[in-house]
């Protein structure tokens, strides 16, 4: 691993396992531009083994595999990383290394470093194994990423902060989500900065809102930081917000957000919007009320890439709060499937095959969501075992730990309480050949599901005692 020159780690850095979900992959798109945008090794790799179609016009005709199931396996190079990591059984060393070289002098020497800590921490559950090094390990972390020397450096110090909080974001104190979290702000913000760094910054303060913040008014404090200053920052000021506003700065005239970086936002504002639409629907529609005509406008982009992470907002919007008792219905409804309709069928020369298959797969599934309260169901498969996710919360959120895990998700899955926690699933690992399907758990009433609920409050009531007494002291 530390042979690897700086193409390479940029590559693995792009490259960090951004994947189609059931709402299509990702890469750069633009809700403000009607050009082109060339593809980014990021977005390439994009491509995932997910079962193709044929093309068809009668889109009635199409499925998602033989049962209507979008089936992600891992790819090749994804299960040789894994097998490097299997493999090492001095991880834990390894990790110690690379993080003791994140405060050399040479840049090369801190990518190298850098780039080791993404891989283990990708592939491996540290969170335990390394606890004394937790706090170290992220200022470490948060010293490359402020002051990175190179872009690189930059996306591989981020893409390391996310995955510290996938493996201890769970027992992050007050302090540390707050400090990471304004830090991730600012890089996000910073015009001077490489898009590809800013996507980084937006992917990490996505991940770590979701998984440390102490309760939905965080999701929705870090939700309306992104709508407002990246999908919709020319709407009016709403006047209900039920969080602390932040405080108004001068809004110059500035260029319009890169691509890759509205996508990631749509991306993060959806992530997070999983969290609110769930604890406070008034609070999400209201919300989402004031992104309704960007996500609108972003459904009118020439990416497809940008387009598909709009249209799945709008499926997880609809479908949650459909999902409260009553009939819903968006007060633009019958415009907003007028849209997605011409969507589904159009096509494209500028557009290749397979990406107008995927929208029109894509499209056809946030359509049944919307029209008939039907979600599209996605199966994760992996070593022999599978994971099935058959609505969209548990959908955007896979799509935002595989983007920050890659091929290492399957070993999270397995091992780390956190994922187990959040998709409510729980492998059973007796069988002699090592394959089973993922047991979800699925009612609340559950004995397991009871426990991670009381685990998950014990530990959010401690961080907001922090957090109390801090205030108190300041």
């Amino acid at each position: 691993m530390s042979g690897t020159n700086t193409n390479e780690l940029l590559r693995a850095a792009l490259n960090a396992g951004r994947v189609p979900s059931s709402g299509g992959r990702s890469a750069p798109g633009s809700r403000s531009s009607r050009k082109a945008t060339p593809k980014s090794p990021r977005s390439v790799a994009a491509s995932r083994d997910v079962s193709d179609v044929e093309d068809n016009d009668d889109d009635d005709n199409m499925s998602i595999a033989s049962d209507d199931t979008w089936v992600i396996n891992e790819t090749s190079e994804e299960a040789a990383e894994e097998t490097v990591m299997e493999n090492t059984e001095n991880w834990q060393d390894i990790l110690q290394s690379a993080l003791d070289t994140l405060g050399e002098k040479r840049v090369g020497t801190r990518e190298r470093g850098l780039a080791t800590v993404a891989q283990v921490m990708a592939h491996v559950y540290v969170g335990e194994a390394m606890e004394g090094r937790r706090l170290a390990s992220l200022e470490s972390l948060k010293r490359c990423a402020k002051a990175a020397k190179s872009q690189t450096e930059g996306m591989l110090a981020l893409r390391g902060i996310a995955l510290w909080f996938v493996n201890f974001g769970i027992d992050a104190s007050a302090n540390e989500y707050t400090e990471a979290k304004t830090l991730l702000k600012t890089l996000a913000r910073d015009h001077h900065l490489s898009p590809h760094v800013r996507v980084m910054a937006l992917a990490a303060l996505g991940v770590s809102s979701f998984v440390s913040g102490a309760d939905y008014n965080d999701a929705a404090e870090v939700l309306k930081f992104v709508g407002d200053h990246f999908i919709h920052p020319d709407a009016p000021p709403a006047d209900d917000d039920v969080y602390e506003e932040e405080e108004e700065e001068d809004k110059a005239e500035l260029e319009p957000t890169p691509a890759s970086v509205m996508r990631q936002a749509l991306e993060t504002y959806g992530f997070l919007m999983t969290v609110v639409v769930d604890a406070n629907p008034r609070v999400a529609e209201n919300m989402f009320d004031r992104a309704f005509d960007a996500h609108l406008e972003a459904l009118a982009a020439d990416s497809i890439e940008i387009r598909l992470a709009a249209a799945q907002n709008f499926a997880l919007i609809h479908s949650e709060l459909a999902r409260q008792g009553s009939h819903f219905e968006f007060d633009r409804q019958e415009e907003l499937v007028a849209t997605l309709s011409t969507i589904r069928h159009q096509s494209s020369k500028r557009h290749g095959r397979r990406d107008t298959q995927m929208q029109r797969q894509a499209v056809r599934g946030v359509l049944q969501t919307i029209e008939a309260g039907e979600a599209p169901e996605l199966k994760l498969a992996f070593h022999g075992r599978s994971v099935r996710f058959a609505d969209w919360p548990r959908i955007l959120r896979l799509h935002a730990f595989r983007a920050v895990l890659g091929g290492g998700i399957n070993s999270h899955f397995v091992d780390n309480p956190l994922l187990g926690q959040v998709f409510e699933v729980v492998f059973d690992t007796s069988a002699d050949n090592g394959s089973s399907e993922a047991r979800m758990v699925v009612n609340p009433n559950s004995s397991l599901a009871k426990a991670r609920t009381v685990n998950m409050r014990k530990k959010r009531e401690a961080r907001n005692s922090a957090k109390r007494l801090d205030e108190d002291s300041d």
